[in-house]
């Protein structure tokens, strides 16, 4: 499966974002992750017939650049079939409603993120009395705990809520004609990430957890019911890299971003990354134990007042692996929690 380009001539539209029987549509976002890849698949025995990966959000200019996108290639929203959603974040399926609405598509997701597809849901938005209570042990400020940073009447603007057709699980198969696509369950992102890859091909869509420029935040995660453990995000985001680095991968599509050629060597980076990343937490503590909280504002400056939710998902995510691995051990202080080194860490 090879990008088809014309030599030798302006490279069009179509020719700049064809795979083969796969086709990318960018469409625009006001979030700071920029453009996001919508992957159009035709359906090798029923022509005309295509399936949509990922939506983008709901708003006028990115309909108006997926209608675009399909026109490009010679096809009309009315022709899909299938929606396929990576995860319930607004800019992959805020405009699923309206697209179904338009063409009777089966909409399918996985079990927790369909659950999540019933409301306006943002992560960064949440502020129940459990999370308020973690922040609040994590050491942030109540004023700034309280602040959403405008992430909930954003997400009413940019995703539609909505009911899902079909519910998909690890190793359940969509098929398209003669190209079969695999689920495989990647959480750590978010808890009900999900991946699609065809074998035969090699190609995988990753939605957000393999990014081209970018490493995904594996964002915080809390349990649906009192008393339960908190799940580790990174931890377990650290597990779905190890299960997509054993596929054989000739293309990646990426939600944002170029293609992939190699798969491993950007899950080597990200290895690096998060090593770098933990040794750094752990140099920030080797003077007094800190606070998750003041550990963030150190190391994000410039974002944790605006960005509270990704850079605290960031801390503490790897203050669990320093936990989990003996280098750091929480202490509770008069509600509020300090990380101790115990050893340096690696």
């Amino acid at each position: 499966m090879t990008e088809t380009r014309a030599l030798g001539s302006p490279i069009g539209y179509a020719n700049q974002h064809r795979f083969g029987r796969v086709m990318r549509i960018p469409t625009p976002t006001p979030l700071p992750v920029g453009d996001i890849n919508s992957y159009l698949i035709e359906d090798g025995t029923r022509r005309g017939e295509l399936t949509l990966i990922d939506t983008g959000v709901k708003s006028p200019a990115a309909f108006d650049a997926l209608r675009k996108g399909f026109k490009e290639y010679g096809y009309s929203l009315e022709q899909v079939r299938r929606i396929l959603v990576t995860h319930a974040h607004m800019d992959h399926y805020g405009q699923a409603l309206r697209l179904r609405e338009i063409s009777g598509a089966t909409v399918y997701a996985s079990e927790a993120e369909a659950e999540r597809m019933k409301t306006h849901w943002s992560p960064s938005a949440q502020r129940d009395e459990r999370i308020l209570a973690a922040f609040h042990r994590w050491g942030v400020p109540p004023e700034l705990a309280r602040s959403d940073g405008g992430m909930r009447e954003i997400s009413k603007q940019l995703q539609d809520p909505m009911d899902v057709d079909v519910v998909l699980a690890e190793g359940d198969r969509v098929e398209i004609g003669d190209f079969t696509l695999e689920v495989l369950e990647t959480p750590g992102h978010c808890e009900g990430h999900i991946v699609f890859y065809e074998r035969d091909t090699g190609a995988l869509f990753s939605g957000d957890h393999l990014l081209t420029d970018i490493s995904p935040v594996p964002l915080l995660s809390f349990p649906k019911r009192e008393g339960e453990p908190r799940p580790k995000s990174l931890a377990r985001f650290m597990q779905s890299l190890r299960k997509v680095e054993a596929l054989e991968c000739a293309i990646t599509f990426p939600s944002h971003g170029d293609v992939i050629l190699d798969h491993r060597k950007l899950v080597a980076g990200y290895r690096l990354h998060h090593e770098r990343r933990a040794l750094q937490l752990a140099r920030m503590l080797s003077g007094a134990p800190r606070t998750a909280f003041d550990l963030a504002t150190q190391m994000f400056p410039r974002h944790y007042a605006t960005q509270l939710f990704l850079v605290l998902s960031e801390v503490i995510g790897h203050l669990d692996i320093l936990v989990d691995e003996g280098s750091v051990r929480m202490e509770e202080k008069a509600g509020v929690e300090y990380a101790h080194l115990v050893r340096p860490c690696g």
